[in-house]
């Protein structure tokens, strides 16, 4: 099937699931990016790691923690 073909059909499947399925995809993926992050990291996240990755997902902003604490440790040097 060619490109057209394989995005209607996701298109199709999204419209009729009404979105839900791709909200809970994303989020597990934020879920499973956050608990791939160092210890250091996730220390500083308050809540549970799902709360905290729908959270990310609604909001739709996905904050690179890995830059945040690079840069706090260049300013402390």
């Amino acid at each position: 099937m060619n490109k057209n073909g394989d995005l209607r059909i996701v298109e199709k499947f999204l419209e009729e699931n009404n979105m839900t399925y791709l909200f809970l995809l994303l989020a597990n993926l934020e879920a499973e990016r956050i608990s791939n992050l160092p210890f250091t990291i996730k220390r500083a996240l308050t809540g549970k790691v799902t709360t905290t990755a729908l959270e990310h997902i609604a909001s739709n902003v996905i904050p690179d923690y890995v830059v945040e604490v690079e840069d706090d440790e260049e300013d402390v040097i």
